[in-house]
């Protein structure tokens, strides 16, 4: 006969099948999955009957409309309809929303404004719709893309075709985040006061009226402002003094920006080259990250041209970190940017993104470190160029247009070298020779999209080589490149070949 189990054991049986996350209160469980979707928040009530109304408790709203196409399209593989989702999700909370994230394609008005009015009204703190319609709601509005119609503005036939705000909105007193992509703004006439809103964000925004800026005037105490391919938006004045965030991105009709901040902590900049004194900001000392990307070319333009954009990196005196992005290459205009960074001791993090087209390229790299004595991280996104599109394909992916506007076309029997026989590779006598005092304390070096184009390997075995306290190479291979065992070996093997200090790891990361 089999011996009875004793209740000792009987008790360490039950406690290893103890639910113990469904023992939590429903306050906390609430709270769990205030940081999921609705969808995967709402699946939870089919684990048992402790979680069947858990997701009801949750004050938020996230839902994103995986359609691409036409709205009355084939809907068969769709198991609920969107819209359905989105009112279940806004009537079936037992409490006020308080974040409201919704990523849709064509609403339906009458839905639409139905769910605004109600969220709007209910203690909401966060707002973050993004509309999407037809092919006009993916094209970059910047004039140096690739495409034939490359525009800063939105075409004719397209303009005032947006959804307008909704007025509930801007009467929102408990509004902290406010994120509108592929709107019509509509400000009420007399102005608004939103003496909450903390973070605004505006993507792809039809207005008229100097519409933003009225907005932007209404809201006294922003701390986080941020303005992508707003056209209308051609002259700035932000009179919040806590605001410590601020990007411009692909506002090409902007001229003119003043800041009237007490403490800007973080400054990111994207467009054309800039006129003189286009920012504005008498406490731009503070700025401790910053963010440069000259869409245009600057192939064939002087040094002096390029004077407002590097006197932009010379009084941010206290930046501790730096990225980047230039055109046609890497680090083009090096010299001009060099003398920028003698002008910040406290640079700490630096990173560079472009096309890396030749020899040359790596070279001018290399100049650009000189100036850079306390570096402690170096990341490199390397690029490659892309064919302008053909004219009929007028939608874009909202990618980088980093291609043969500029003059390079792409190559394509580029492809990893690894992959052939010939691995050796040849840094040339001028680069090898270039002594670049960073190097000797750099402790990582983060290599992005890295692909193994023979300049990208040049440019990696120089720094490798030279950087003797080394302490990791991160590695972070294209979306499109197979990250197989094989090939991770080969890459390991080559670049820890080259290490200079022979503790130094490599790791590898998956594509974002």
């Amino acid at each position: 006969m089999t011996a009875p189990r004793s209740n000792s054991a009987k008790t360490v049986t039950s406690m290893q099948r103890r639910d113990l996350l469904s023992d939590l209160p429903d306050a906390t469980l609430a709270q769990v999955l205030y940081h999921r979707g609705s969808v995967d928040a709402t699946i939870t009530s089919a684990l048992s009957r402790r979680w069947r109304n858990v997701h009801a408790a949750v004050p938020v709203v996230d839902l994103v409309n995986p359609k691409k196409g036409e709205r009355w399209g084939d809907v068969s593989r769709q198991k609920t309809c969107f819209d359905h989702q989105v009112t279940a999700a806004i009537l079936g909370k037992d409490l006020p929303t308080r974040k409201f994230r919704l990523d849709a394609f064509y609403p339906p008005y009458d839905l639409r404004d139905q769910w605004f009015a109600i969220v709007s009204v209910s203690g909401l703190e966060e707002f973050d719709v993004k509309l999407r319609y037809w092919d006009h709601s993916k094209r970059n509005l910047c004039p140096f893309g690739t495409h034939p119609k490359a525009s800063a503005d939105f075409d004719e036939e397209m303009r005032h075709s947006f959804t307008a705000t909704p007025l509930h909105i801007f009467r929102c007193d408990t509004l902290r985040r406010l994120l509108l992509t592929n709107w019509m703004l509509d400000v009420p006439a007399g102005g608004v006061s939103m003496s909450s809103l903390e973070t605004l964000f505006l993507k792809r925004i039809m207005a008229k009226d100097c519409a933003v800026q009225r907005l932007i005037s209404g809201c006294p105490n922003l701390a986080d402002l941020t303005l992508e391919q707003c056209p209308s938006v051609t002259e700035l004045v932000v009179a919040s003094p806590r605001l410590d965030s601020f990007a411009m991105i692909c506002c090409h009709h902007a001229s003119h920006v003043v800041l009237h901040t007490e403490r800007l902590w973080t400054l990111r900049y994207k467009g054309g080259l800039p006129s003189e004194n286009f920012v504005s900001n008498p406490n731009r000392a503070d700025v401790l990250a910053l963010t440069i990307d000259i869409c245009e070319s600057l192939l064939g333009i002087s040094a002096s041209a390029v004077v407002p954009i590097t006197k932009v990196i010379t009084r941010c005196t206290n930046v501790t970190f730096l990225h980047l992005h230039l055109r046609p290459t890497m680090a083009f205009h090096s010299g001009a940017f060099t003398r920028a960074l003698r002008h910040l001791p406290h640079l700490r993090q630096l990173a560079l993104k472009g096309i890396l087209d030749n020899d040359e390229t790596a070279q001018s790299v290399s100049t650009l470190l000189r100036n850079t004595p306390n570096l402690d991280v170096l990341s490199l996104i390397p690029l490659r160029p892309r064919p302008p599109k053909p004219d009929y394909l007028y939608m874009f992916d909202g990618s980088d247009d980093d291609s043969s506007q500029n003059g390079y076309e792409e190559n394509k029997k580029d492809k990893s070298s690894l992959d052939g026989e010939d691995t050796y590779v040849h840094v040339p006598k001028i680069l090898w020779e270039t002594r670049v005092e960073c190097l000797h304390r750099l402790r990582k070096i983060k290599l992005l999209n890295y692909k193994g184009t023979p300049n990208e390997r040049i440019l990696a075995k120089y720094l490798l080589s030279k950087a003797s306290a080394l302490e990791q190479c991160s590695i972070t291979l294209p979306a499109n490149k197979t990250s197989t065992e094989d090939r991770r070996w080969k890459l390991t093997k080559e670049l820890s070949y080259w290490r200079a200090n022979k503790r130094t790891r490599i790791s590898y990361k998956s594509h974002v």
